[in-house]
């Protein structure tokens, strides 16, 4: 049986992706960032066809690394016109889906 991501899961995939692309990071560099021994393990996360997904430790130390706030890898740009508390209960909403 081969468990496929979710749409959401593929949302922040692509996501992360767009990011590391936009800042002319390769796939071995996320690798190493994330001192990972595979270089094709980051292809597999960005590919539809394969199970993998970044932990959330993973996506939040990419944020990190990329200086970009983790809110907008699980919020719409709706989502983040909410009210603080708001906010933070929908990325906590978010989180748990993407993490399935």
């Amino acid at each position: 049986m081969n468990i496929k991501k979710t749409n959401f899961q593929l949302k922040v995939i692509n996501t992360i992706k767009e990011l590391r692309q936009n800042q002319n990071v390769t796939q071995a560099l996320v690798s190493d960032i994330l001192n990972l021994n595979s270089y094709g393990l980051i292809g597999n996360i960005e590919s539809p066809k394969f199970p993998h997904k970044y932990t959330l430790k993973q996506i939040n130390k990419l944020c990190k690394e990329f200086n970009y706030p983790i809110k907008f890898i699980f919020l719409s740009s709706n989502e983040l016109t909410l009210e603080k508390d708001e906010i933070i209960e929908c990325l906590i909403k978010k989180i748990i889906e993407y993490d399935g």
